[in-house]
């Protein structure tokens, strides 16, 4: 299976693409998909069709079939990600640049511990939509989220902030309203921004404990104490300073959701969008190693790898994009194989696919569906770290074909079919 760079696109991408280019995406990339895209699709469910032949619930579900499946996970919510800082149990440098995954479980077999991450109940969803299937919890969950944009207030919420922020000149641009906020950021009294940005991020009640540790710990500089809680802090801060000027054009409250997006970025190398709010401020907090990709370059690229593979013979091409696509052309014409020239700048060294013999293959099957069936959750308190366990499975539904494509060789897709099969009659006898 290929890796690929990791990558947070919002809904404007993903809804660009045509469904072989989504196969593309999925196959060259790593997906971080974050909460935030989620919400967004459910938001649709509410969304009155006018004009359009379609329905709400056609629009979801041709979303869901094209959001990646195979090279993808659900990152964690931001204010969880949030509130573990706080609480000393995240350190933002062993996670920039990737995906903070939830809901692994450590289990044990006999001497051996390791970590099971199953399917998550955002995954789930996605495979019920692209079904249309759809629960009543997840539409009133749509009907509360497009009530709520529709409540938002932003001159009043950028008016609360600066009047607490006190006297600070408008900004001339979108890059100096960054710059008014760094100054901000390391400039006022620590302790005052402490209480002040978790009242802001919505947690005023973790204010004692979280200055008193501050305060333990030598009272760091805040950057460096806890950098998550200044990123999102420093975006609030942002958006505030530049709503009350003209320098983003056809502000609405949806800007609260597309904000959202930005929480993220530190778990990404690439972040893409179509979406000209995404456009003018996203790059504006990436970092140095980190890069913005216009949505629409993005598509385009990936359209021109997909009329390259349809060219490609009927037998290249019944053996499965995981075999004659497993990284990128040899090309740097293509923005993807640039993307991996700068993330995973080895690539080209690797070696090419090796052939496992069946009886290996076989006895690997069976150690995993034994650790996966037979193990035991590791009793709360007698957990290791991530280095010293001595397996991890990530568990997922992967389509073994989508659009134009087989992602695994006819004659390993058939094989698996019949095997299902068999189980199937053995459960029923």
């Amino acid at each position: 299976m290929s890796q690929g760079p990791v990558l947070i696109f919002d809904k404007s991408s993903l809804e660009s693409l045509s469904v072989d280019e989504a196969v593309l995406l999925d196959n060259f990339y790593l997906s971080n998909i974050v909460p935030i895209f989620f919400v967004e699709c459910l938001a649709d469910l509410e969304r009155e069709m006018i004009r359009m032949r379609s329905t709400p619930e056609k629009l979801v579900g041709s979303l869901a079939t094209r959001t990646p499946d195979s090279q993808s996970c659900a990152n964690v919510h931001h204010m969880r990600l949030l509130q573990a800082e706080l609480a000393g149990k995240l350190d933002m440098d062993t996670v920039l640049l990737r995906p903070c995954r939830d809901g692994g479980q450590q289990v044990q077999l006999g001497d051996s511990k390791g970590m099971i991450f199953r399917t998550s109940q955002e995954e789930e969803a996605v495979h019920r939509w692209a079904r249309r299937e759809f629960l009543d919890l997840e539409r009133q969950i749509a009907k509360g989220w497009r009530r709520m944009i529709s409540q938002i207030d932003l001159d009043a919420m950028s008016k609360r902030m600066l009047d607490a922020l006190g006297p600070w000149r408008k900004p001339t641009s979108l890059l100096d309203a960054r710059k008014i906020t760094d100054t901000i950021i390391d400039n006022i009294d620590p302790e005052w921004l402490l209480r002040f940005g978790l009242q802001i991020l919505g947690i005023p009640e973790a204010a004692d404990y979280v200055v008193g540790d501050w305060i333990a710990n030598r009272r760091k500089p805040l950057r460096e104490y806890r950098p998550y809680f200044i990123h999102m802090l420093s975006i609030n801060i942002f958006f505030c300073l530049v709503l009350p000027t003209q320098l983003l054009n056809n502000v609405k409250q949806s800007h609260h959701i597309d904000l959202a997006y930005l929480y993220y970025l530190p778990f990404c190398s690439v972040f893409t969008s179509r979406d000209n709010f995404h456009v003018q401020v996203a790059p504006l907090f990436l970092s140095s190693a980190q890069q913005f990709v216009h949505g629409d370059d993005l598509k385009a690229d990936l359209k021109k790898l997909n009329e390259r593979y349809l060219q490609l013979p009927n037998e290249v091409r019944e053996q499965g994009l995981y075999t004659f696509a497993r990284v990128p052309p040899d090309d740097s014409t293509y923005l993807t194989t640039r993307l991996w020239d700068i993330y995973l700048p080895k690539w080209r060294g690797q070696s090419p696919n090796v052939n496992v013999p069946p009886e290996i293959e076989a006895a690997l099957k069976e150690l995993v569906d034994k650790f996966t069936t037979k193990s035991k959750p590791v009793p709360d308190g007698e957990g290791v770290s991530i280095d010293e366990l001595n397996f991890v499975t990530i568990q997922k539904k992967v389509r073994p074909s989508k659009g134009s494509y087989l992602r695994f060789s006819r004659e390993v897709i058939l094989k698996n079919l019949e095997n299902e099969m068999k189980k199937a009659q053995q459960d029923s006898a």
